[in-house]
């Protein structure tokens, strides 16, 4: 079926393409890392964190492979949808006049958020193996909140047109 929305025309940056390619790498790298790392691991491994980046509840050592698994799967989904702009769902109308603009912000959205869940990612990975990384967990999630967010605000921004100004 297809889509009564305007097809993408415009052209992906080439900053843009190269930091989708670094997300998407260091996705790979971090999950190769984990797999790796599983190996030699001992079968009950530190499965939560509390505030002070202690282990307080542990798990069997597959859980390191489940989180390996979903964060590659979310990884790959993430990557793939920022090359496909017209198919998001956007807090805006598109028109014509708007597309382009608006398409051209939420692959940028993605791109960034895929980038800050990799600071996330690299944390619960270090954790996981036995390093400190409470700084990563927050620098991450101030990223991904701050990508959202002003994701977002540029999103709302872009749709606008000379015909939503008021005179």
């Amino acid at each position: 079926m297809k889509s009564s929305r305007p097809d993408r025309t415009y052209s992906t940056s080439f900053t843009v393409r190269i930091l989708r390619a670094i997300g998407l790498l260091g996705a790979l790298a971090i999950t190769v890392w984990l797999v790796i790392a599983y190996l030699s691991m001992p079968q009950t491994v530190a499965t939560h964190f509390g505030p002070g980046g202690q282990a307080d509840d542990y798990g069997s050592k597959l859980s390191v492979l489940v989180l390996a698994g979903i964060m590659l799967v979310v990884s790959l989904a993430i990557t793939g949808l920022s090359a496909r702009p017209a198919l998001l769902n956007y807090p805006t109308v598109i028109t014509e006049k708007n597309a382009q603009a608006v398409y051209r912000e939420g692959e940028r959205l993605l791109v960034l958020t895929l980038l800050s869940m990799q600071v996330v990612y690299l944390y619960l990975a270090r954790s996981v193996i036995g390093g400190e990384g409470s700084a990563l967990l927050a620098l991450g999630f101030v990223l991904v909140l701050g990508c959202v967010l002003i994701g977002n605000v540029r999103l709302v921004r872009a749709a606008r047109t000379d015909d939503d100004v008021a005179v």
